[in-house]
């Protein structure tokens, strides 16, 4: 995933993505290239509970590669694209211990 176009692509399909599964407590998002150089998006969910039951839903990994293809992204980071999750719960965990 070199070109800038690219780039922007996948930028631009995280404001949909986040609002798609925002009833699934999605609240934010972003993106970096992995260590193959092929995005990996991250979701932040409100809850664990939230977090745990988006990951289990089958239908989550075609439509965050429908939104990319809309955006442009080339079918080959589309194919592998990653994806992770957080919950704010989990992270003021983390500060609290």
């Amino acid at each position: 995933m070199s070109s800038e176009a690219t780039r922007r692509a996948v930028d631009a399909a995280i404001v949909p993505l986040v609002a798609s599964l925002g009833p699934w407590g999605v609240h934010e998002g972003h993106w970096l290239p992995g260590r193959d150089g092929h995005p990996v998006l991250w979701f932040r969910t409100r809850t664990e509970a939230e977090a745990t039951a988006l990951q289990g839903q089958v239908w989550l990994v075609a439509q965050v590669q429908v939104v990319l293809q809309r955006v442009g992204v080339p079918p080959s980071d589309v194919a592998r694209v990653g994806l992770q999750f957080s919950s704010g719960q989990a992270e003021a965990r983390l500060f609290e211990e």
